[in-house]
């Protein structure tokens, strides 16, 4: 293992802010409403073909991590793989700017598709942290990490605000329609760091194996990481609790937005606005996470973060006023980045150093199956009451059973 240097470092940090114009604009904010109600209708059953969609893009990725991951595991370089799957997620985000002329059946083809190479190339990124950090950094270098995430989805929804505040209707749609591809732009400049520095300082084996051959060598060697599951007991405990947090945690940011326009009547500007706050106290309190992660384990900061949770849905079923809501903006922000950095420190504390991208898959089918769960019930739940309230409390579930699981997970010292 070579000692990273801090361009290394930085370079995969900054991916972080590169990746999360997507995930602020795409995934939370803009396209869920767009999609619910320019593209599907607007009506009740629009929630459940938004919840579907999701699902499938994000089953598609569960299915397709452990390869992905594991076959990265015995690639002389798995940036490659990173590269690849980045520039499919922005292709596929800037083509939205035709959303009105390829219909339902292609927008939900092509979201599928793209939201499909942003979360499959996420479980890459995340392996990376094992190059670019110490076993005593990881907690901090993961903060760093997602508090560049929030400053990039921060930026970008400003940056990008003039264009998406007016909606989508009537002569406003063709400069609402300018976001998707500006997005995808700002996406591709700040991955660039890490395509140039990013380098991969861990690998199974001195020649790499062709294509074929490395697949079946992957498969192989997950069967029997599943047949030694005791053996592994620890971390799929952990994994089971990111199961259950990562399913409420998607729910949330895919219908966030259409739960605020829909069930609470707030605009796009305003909506906006809320989330711009999300990330302003995001940014601090996921670093300040960091270091307290590195301080004190990452178990106890996880603890408090799913409890913060648990009240911010419990708030947000009371149908608050606009001026409560940024109250909840507030401890949102708190606890949303606070949530998934240590998380990811955890993992990477109690996977054996020889399967870091093959449990990183493992991860990522976890959290990513169960992410395909919460957003179809939601819609489901939705459909079938006409209440998006009834909906929203589904969520509460998965919170709380992933913080009874974490009690089980022994954190190294």
């Amino acid at each position: 293992m070579e000692t990273p240097t801090k361009r290394e470092t930085w370079a995969w940090s900054f991916y972080d802010f590169a990746n999360s114009s997507y995930g602020a604009l795409m995934v939370t904010l803009l396209f869920p409403v767009f999609y619910r109600d320019f593209i599907a209708g607007g009506t009740g059953r629009a929630d459940f073909l938004w919840g579907s969609i999701v699902s499938v893009s994000i089953i598609l990725a569960a299915l397709a991590s452990p390869i992905i991951g594991a076959v990265a595991d015995r690639a002389k370089n798995k940036k490659e793989f990173l590269i690849i799957l980045t520039i499919l997620a922005v292709l596929g985000t800037g083509s939205f700017f035709f959303a009105p002329k390829l219909g339902l059946l292609w927008t939900s083809i092509i979201f599928i598709a793209t939201n499909f190479a942003y979360t499959a190339s996420a479980v890459i990124y995340d392996s990376f942290l094992q190059d670019v950090a110490t076993r005593h950094t990881k907690g901090r270098v993961s903060g760093i990490g997602w508090g560049l995430g929030y400053v990039g989805g921060l930026i970008a929804t400003v940056l990008f605000y003039p264009l998406f505040s007016g909606g989508f209707a009537g002569d406003n749609l063709p400069k609402y329609l300018l976001t998707y591809p500006s997005v995808a732009l700002f996406f591709l400049i700040f991955a660039l760091p890490a395509f140039i520095w990013l380098k991969s300082h861990r690998h199974l084996c001195t020649h790499p194996l062709g294509p074929l051959q490395s697949i079946k060598t992957a498969i192989t060697s997950l069967i029997q990481t599943i047949k030694n599951w005791r053996k592994y007991k620890n971390v799929l405990l952990f994994l089971l609790t990111f199961y259950l947090l990562s399913d409420g945690l998607n729910t949330i940011f895919f219908f966030t937005s259409i739960y605020a326009t829909t069930t609470l009547g707030l605009s796009l500007s305003k909506v906006a606005l809320v989330f711009i706050i999300v990330q302003l106290v995001g940014v601090p309190a996921t670093i300040v996470s960091g270091k307290l992660t590195d301080k004190y384990g990452a178990k106890p900061v996880l603890v408090w973060s799913i409890i913060g949770w648990i009240i911010s849905v419990a708030l947000l079923l009371t149908k608050p006023e606009f001026g409560m809501l940024i109250a909840i903006g507030v401890l949102i922000g708190m606890v949303v980045g606070s949530s998934q950095a240590p998380a990811r420190a955890l993992l990477s504390k109690l996977i054996p150093e020889d399967k870091t991208c093959e449990f990183f898959g493992f991860n990522g089918l976890a959290s990513k199956v169960s992410a395909s769960l919460g957003p179809v019930i939601f819609g489901a739940i939705s459909w079938a009451t006409a209440s998006q309230r009834w909906a929203l409390a589904s969520v509460l579930v998965f919170f709380i059973g992933s913080l009874f699981v974490l009690r089980f997970v022994k954190e190294p010292r």
